[in-house]
């Protein structure tokens, strides 16, 4: 009974479908996603037996994407209402245009359904999401297995969009059943597809559960990962400097001794600006000199990583980058979010790549310059940023590589793997993720740092400054993590890797291919047409 009066509400399919999605990216209901199409496609069943119109359709589409939106990424509104209004309409949008195209396409040109065309064009959608100026790749389908790594122990071969497939699979599965019935003919035309399943899921916990890492770790160092805790949107920006820098030292002075190798402090630590010049120009900064008096001198052999505001000039011979901005004096210059490794001879700089939309870049600076005062104001600098084009690894102790990634980052699976394709050895996030309160966000933000610990296998420490500061390993599990908004240190071994993952040396395959099965769907629907 209740499975007809489902299919007699077009409404309620989208309605549910959407709890359903919205639900799996929270906790422990990750399961739901393996069902959350379902009602979604048996709408696109009405569509083509023409009990709904092209217009409801596309209507009630646009309801499950703007519910599952809502309910999932709702804790940008703290930082902006009017910010999180825009982005979560957006993105409903471009989900909804994304998923709706290839069944629209089918009901006009070809009159005949094929669900299997959703998977082309969605995982385009994610791929795009990965690349573009409009970022936002947080909904991905495949980032729901981060509360459930023993699941996913493959995406060392495959990253998220690996994820993306299994789910999108299911899905289809599941609804073909439903639509077709328990028959013979379709249990052997699916049974390789249903198979795959409980075979993956086996595997995957085999692996976790024997909890066998590979023989792939030699060397570690030794962590002291800290968690100011400072509140960033009353004190972080407003404070002195100084007052912080010392607040830390406190905190971490009694640990302080000549077996710690490095100190992670997290995104934005050090609230100056500071220029990038010669290692003499910026040691004068008072928080910096600050460290090296009371740390790098004490302790010569410790290295620091911290985040950092800093800014480069740019000279009359250098190209000028389009987010550049321009003084009293007409010099042009770049503001960036930036990770230091601080040593007792050197200082090292890694600049942010993946910057958020509509808070550290105004999306197509090229074209939208003159509307960048409209970013949403986190406090400290706003406005465009400067980034860096490609990963560059950081050294310590003895010019062993590691990865630092700054916070936002840590959620592109791609973009991280390039860091242990160039000799990355281990992987540090700074993060800052007291901007969402005691949300859903900063949870979830810790939880994908749990997928790139498997595709890459590698252990992670990650250095949250309102957030949650944790050491992850390889399998995903969290070993050591702090509270929520509480000021702690963690003190641990990270083990150091001696070969890259198949992932980490050959990327995301899935995406790209994807985005060429789309390519070739859209010719073959298209090209009959362009050419009468």
């Amino acid at each position: 009974m209740f499975k007809q009066y489902l299919l007699k509400s077009p409404l309620l399919l989208a309605l549910l479908s959407g709890l359903l999605l919205s639900a799996s990216f929270t906790s422990y209901l990750f399961w739901l996603s393996f069902v959350s199409f379902v009602p979604l496609f048996l709408l696109v069943k009405q569509l083509f037996d023409q009990k709904i119109s092209t217009l409801k359709f596309i209507q009630l589409n646009g309801l499950m994407f703007l519910l599952w939106n809502a309910l999932t990424t709702w804790w940008i509104s703290l930082a902006s209402v009017g910010g999180s209004i825009m982005a979560i309409v957006a993105n409903s949008i471009l989900m909804c245009m994304f998923f709706s195209m290839p069944f629209l396409l089918q009901k006009k040109y070809s009159k005949s359904l094929s669900l299997w065309w959703i998977i082309p064009f969605w995982i385009s959608f994610e791929y795009l999401h990965y690349h573009w100026d409009l970022m936002w790749p947080w909904l991905c389908l495949g980032n729901v297995f981060a509360f459930a790594p023993w699941m996913v122990q493959w995406y060392e071969l495959t990253g998220t969009s690996g994820g993306t497939l299994w789910i999108l699979a299911s899905n289809i599965i599941i609804t073909q059943y439903i639509i077709n019935g328990f028959a013979t003919q379709w249990l052997i035309k699916n049974v390789i597809n249903i198979l795959v399943i409980p075979i993956v899921v086996s595997l995957s916990l085999l692996i976790y559960r024997s909890k066998a890492l590979p023989n792939n770790f030699s060397d570690s160092l030794n962590v002291l990962i800290v968690q100011p805790n400072v509140d960033p949107y009353n004190d972080k920006f407003y404070i002195e400097p100084l007052i912080q820098v010392n607040a830390m030292y406190q905190q971490i002075k009694p640990f302080l001794n000549d077996s710690i190798d490095v100190i992670v402090l997290p995104e934005t630590f050090i609230t100056e600006n500071i220029y990038e010049g010669s290692m003499f120009e910026m040691i004068q900064y008072p928080s910096i000199r600050y460290l090296y008096d009371s740390i790098l001198m004490k302790y010569p052999t410790i290295n620091i990583i911290t985040g950092a505001n800093t800014f480069k000039v740019y000279s009359d011979k250098d190209k000028i980058p389009a987010t550049a901005r321009q003084n009293s004096e007409g010099m042009f210059y770049d503001i960036f979010n930036t990770a230091l490794c601080l040593s007792k001879d050197t200082i090292q700089i890694f600049h942010k790549s993946k910057l958020v939309p509509g808070v550290e870049k105004m999306p197509y600076p090229e074209i939208f310059k003159p509307l960048e005062n409209l970013a949403i104001d986190l406090g400290g600098t706003t406005g465009s940023l400067g980034q860096q084009d490609q990963p560059s690894l950081l050294f310590v102790k003895n010019k062993i590589p590691v990865a630092t990634i700054i916070c936002y980052e840590s959620v592109f699976s791609d973009f991280v793997s390039k860091f242990f394709k160039i000799g990355a050895k281990a992987l540090f996030i700074i993060t800052n993720d007291g901007w969402w309160g005691d949300t859903p966000g900063y949870y979830q933000h810790l939880m994908f740092g749990r997928l790139r610990s498997i595709e890459n296998r590698t252990y992670i420490a990650r250095s949250a400054n309102t957030g949650i500061s944790a050491v992850i390993d390889p399998l995903g599990n969290i070993l050591q993590q702090t509270n929520y908004w509480t000021r702690e240190h963690l003190i641990a071994k990270i083990p150091l890797q001696k070969n890259a993952s198949i992932y980490s040396r050959i990327g995301d395959i899935i995406s790209p291919a994807n985005v060429l099965f789309l390519v070739l769907f859209l010719f073959r629907i298209l090209f009959p047409i362009m050419r009468k």
